[in-house]
């Protein structure tokens, strides 16, 4: 088959989203009906829909007519070829550093840092606003009481102890700061108190909740997507990847209320957040993503990405959104049968891009041989394959009929083993297997480190956790390919978490049962009085005071609040004995 030209311009030039420019190409890509997995991804609501049978499912395949692909068997006529890697000699990392901190500050750098801090100062003193005026008011032993606002330093070292937790799992987060239990190491009280954790991750935040105008599907992550907007830029200018790349889906486990949850029987999660990734093959390097929010609709009035919508099917738009700035280089890109079609292959390898991946055999186009074969009725270790110019489909039986689709394999096959035994196999489907798992290796070094474990944690909260854990994933492969002596995954991050957790530490606070003996040992002044009033709470008459735990009850791990302080120490007190050996014993 003859490449199209559109408007006297090679279709390799032309831009990967120029639909228009494209003429008969982009036809084709607006008729492809987008994907075979309706009946195993979907959507709550579309869930919803079909038990309550409030809409009919229609194959939009079944209505589109059929594709005018002109199909042969003999392979001399083939014209499939690997397409040259242009960044051969640059693959790997664009830094040089090798130290883990500042391969995590590179990421985590002072911008997004800022950006952080101001957002969850901002937002803390709006929840605190909003709760004072509420009727009841704040109680006089919230959290928020304690509330500071928080700096750069200490959310690094935040970042330290989660990634701590990961490293040593206890049951429950306040364990981490009990010093009795040895196995956790203990610590954690050095670096911050259990009150000031809780109080930064109730408030963590990244945008200002009152000045968002994204509209649109980007709209349902729009507290998070300065961070996915971040990690996606900065992913990509610290690596080039490998020829070899691959797409596939991740799943992000949660179990809340939200309308875009996933169910995915395949994936050790099966529930939770989608996101669509590209990552490179060999070292499962994250180098792009986007986070699933539900079905897309079109937007009355808009352009761009509608247009986008209405040349390609859904799948096609996420492979081409995530490959954007990756076409015209030589990548091999891999896919499943979610993914993959006749058109969208055909159209990457014009942009300078192969594809090798699974081919759902319903899909428009395919070749009738192929598509007619019946799966019980096929002898183990039969092949049938065709080709169409430079796109080729080959069909095997082995366990099961797969169906595969190449823009640079023939027919060819290799000998393998299964079972101890030697068989032929399909050299595209040994190539497949080799290089598809990119993302799935990148979960699978994530699992033993996960830092999203808490139950009830906000959603926005567990995908920052999880692009954090990715950013410390990834700058461990940069790490491995930079030294000569590379620390393992686990030692790599022990040193980062105990580096982090150094950062600048606060001075320490002065003890509040060793103030200066001078003052507290005295004998002068040390009258006890009751605390300030609380203003305006007046209940039958009598005037309520501001209670605090007594520091000497406090030392003896007991819990007593009282209303009487000493005068001259400004120290909630019991009356008795706790007062009297505040004041005479010089070593508490």
């Amino acid at each position: 088959m003859e490449q199209s030209r559109s408007n006297g311009m090679p279709l390799e030039k032309v831009d990967a989203f120029d639909f228009e420019m494209l003429g008969p190409l982009a036809e084709e890509l607006r008729l492809d009906s987008g994907s075979e997995s309706e009946d195993e991804f979907m959507s709550v609501e579309e869930i919803r829909a079909v038990l309550g049978g409030s809409k009919d499912f229609v194959d939009e395949e079944e209505e589109i007519p059929a594709e005018s692909f002109d199909w042969s068997c003999d392979y001399e006529i083939f014209r499939g070829r690997p397409e040259p890697y242009l960044n051969a000699s640059n693959c790997g990392p664009n830094i040089e550093e090798t130290d883990p901190l500042k391969l995590f500050t590179h990421v985590w750098d002072h911008n997004i840092m800022s950006l952080i801090v101001a957002q969850t100062n901002e937002y803390a003193w709006q929840q605190i606003s909003q709760a004072a005026e509420s009727v009841d008011g704040i109680s006089a032993n919230s959290r928020i009481n304690d509330w500071v606002e928080t700096t750069t330093d200490e959310l690094y070292r935040l970042f330290g102890l989660i990634m701590y937790m990961s490293i040593v799992v206890a049951g429950r987060v306040d364990e981490y700061w009990n010093r009795e239990i040895v196995a956790i190491g203990g610590g954690f009280h050095k670096v911050m108190s259990l009150k000031r954790y809780w109080l930064l991750m109730r408030f963590l935040h990244f945008v200002n909740n009152y000045n968002v105008s994204i509209c649109g599907s980007k709209r349902k992550v729009a507290k998070i997507q300065p961070i996915i907007d971040h990690c996606n830029v900065i992913f990509d200018s610290m690596y080039t990847a490998r020829r070899e790349i691959c797409i596939d889906e991740s799943l992000l486990l949660y179990k809340g209320r939200l309308s875009w949850i996933q169910c995915i029987r395949s994936k050790a999660a099966r529930f939770g957040i989608k996101f669509y990734e590209l990552c490179e093959s060999k070292t499962g390097y994250l180098l792009k993503f986007e986070v699933y929010t539900g079905k897309e609709y079109p937007q009355a009035g808009s352009s761009g990405e509608n247009s986008l919508n209405a040349f390609t099917s859904a799948s096609a738009k996420v492979v081409l959104r995530l490959m954007k700035g990756f076409l015209h280089k030589g990548h091999c890109l891999f896919m499943d049968n979610f993914y993959n079609s006749l058109r969208l292959a055909r159209f990457l390898k014009f942009n300078k891009t192969d594809v090798v991946g699974t081919l759902n055999r319903r899909r428009i186009g395919t070749p009738g041989e192929i598509k007619t074969l019946l799966e019980n009725k096929v002898p183990r270790g039969a092949v049938t394959s065709r080709h169409c110019g430079d796109v080729s489909v080959l069909s095997w039986k082995d366990v099961r009929l797969v169906t595969t689709v190449s823009t640079f394999h023939n027919a060819n096959m290799m000998p393998g083993r299964r079972a101890g035994r030697p068989i032929l196999k399909p050299v595209v489907v040994h190539d497949y297997n080799k290089y598809m798992g990119g993302v799935d290796l990148k979960d699978q070094m994530l699992s033993m480190y996960l830092m999203e474990r808490k139950r009830g944690l906000k959603w926005y909260l567990k995908v920052f956790k999880r692009l954090l854990n990715v950013s410390i994933l990834n700058i461990f492969i940069i790490h491995r390919q930079n030294s000569d002596k590379p620390l393992t995954h686990r030692r790599y991050r022990i040193e980062l978490a105990k580096q982090l957790v150094h950062v600048r530490p606060n001075p320490p606070i002065p003890s509040i049962m060793n103030p200066p003996a001078v003052s507290r040992l005295d004998g002068f002044n040390h009258f006890p009085i009751y605390s300030d009033s609380v203003e305006n709470r007046v209940e039958n008459k009598r005037v309520r005071f501001k209670r605090n735990r007594c520091v000497r009850c406090s030392f003896k791990k007991l819990r007593k609040e009282v209303n009487t302080i000493c005068q001259k120490c400004q120290k909630f007190l019991c009356i008795g004995q706790c007062w009297i050996d505040y004041h005479t014993v010089e070593n508490l």
